[in-house]
């Protein structure tokens, strides 16, 4: 046999016996950015729909705030709106706040009449989507993706999931075996933010509310459903306590295109301060029941569904406006 024919052999033989085994392995995951990070505090991923209304925002500041003081460690952040600029938005607030590796989540399917976004905008220069940030530091991946490498790297039954969006993502997680399997071993809580009865947003917009029932018929650990914060105004001291590239400000100052000192009400962010906090400022019913406006109901059970409300609303006032207008670390 000359060369060339063993050669041709040889290669064929190769691709033979090598080429069944790649494609019984199927694509590997990519390898998420920032999964690395020294957890102190409640470790959290945050859940947020960052787009329509500015609470997302101080949410994540608030957030940003409680890790500053030890209190909390964002491990992710997961989109569930489909506005293509969010990323930005959100790798510039965790920038920020100095922690600009954050890997972020994505919801890479498409929405029934997606949401417009007043602070961030490609029809603008000065909006936070534009303000300091890096991707390349980090990663931007499909959201069940972030949730299945975040969760195996991190201790049994010891990750709070803070949703205070959609349930698109944690619905998709859920139907996803590993994902399943991960989120019972791995998270001690899911805090949600949406109307305990008859819910007109989180849990029904988009045509999500079947979604919505069955991550809360699914969820196999304790969730605990939030819907205080219409008359708890936070955001107002940003622009006096606060420097112009915080773009927290920014966010709310563009919310309402009127300037600054002007608040929000703070429905998320009640939800970041029960999770992280717990019974500290709230109170917890483990007696009752929620319910849907496709008429589905769901019982409260000790450690496994409830309801949580702030003990005294200015007291949470206070805490929220402190943690929002703290400053980045000094790193």
């Amino acid at each position: 046999m000359n060369i060339n024919k063993m050669t041709a052999l040889v290669l064929l033989l190769t691709v033979f016996l090598f080429y069944p085994a790649c494609e019984e392995d199927g694509p590997t995951s990519p390898e998420i950015i920032g999964l690395d990070v020294e957890v102190v505090g409640v470790p959290v991923i945050f859940e947020t729909d960052m787009t329509l209304d500015v609470d997302d925002v101080g949410a994540l500041a608030v957030l940003h705030g409680l890790q500053t003081e030890g209190k909390a460690t964002i491990l992710g952040v997961s989109y569930n709106e489909v506005h293509p600029l969010a990323p930005d938005a959100i790798d510039a607030i965790n920038t920020y706040y100095h922690r600009g590796t954050i890997p972020i989540g994505i919801y890479k399917k498409s929405l029934i009449e997606p949401d417009p976004c007043d602070y961030f905008s490609a029809s603008r220069n000065d909006d936070v989507d534009n303000m300091e940030h890096d991707l390349s530091d980090n990663s931007v991946v499909d959201a069940v993706e972030l949730y299945k490498q975040i969760l195996a790297v991190q201790e049994d039954s010891s990750v709070v999931v803070i949703s205070v969006g959609f349930l698109n993502n944690l619905y998709d997680l859920l139907k996803d075996p590993e994902g399943y399997a991960l989120v019972e071993k791995k998270v001690k809580l899911l805090a949600v933010m949406g109307g305990l009865h008859g819910d007109d947003f989180n849990f029904v917009r988009h045509n999500l509310v079947g979604q919505t029932q069955y991550v809360i018929e699914h969820w196999p650990g304790t969730l605990v459903v939030t819907d205080d914060g219409g008359d708890i105004i936070t955001g107002e001291t940003l622009s006096s306590r606060t420097p112009a590239d915080n773009p927290v400000r920014k966010a709310f100052e563009l919310e309402w295109g009127v300037g600054p000192n002007r608040g929000r009400s703070s429905w998320d962010e009640i939800t970041v301060l029960y999770a992280v906090y717990g019974t500290k400022y709230y109170r917890e019913y483990w007696e009752g029941n929620g319910s849907l406006s496709n008429g589905y109901t769901w019982n409260f059970e000790k450690g496994y569904r409830g309801y949580a409300e702030p003990k005294d609303d200015s007291q949470i006032e206070r805490e929220i406006e402190r943690l929002m207008t703290l400053a980045p670390p000094n790193d």
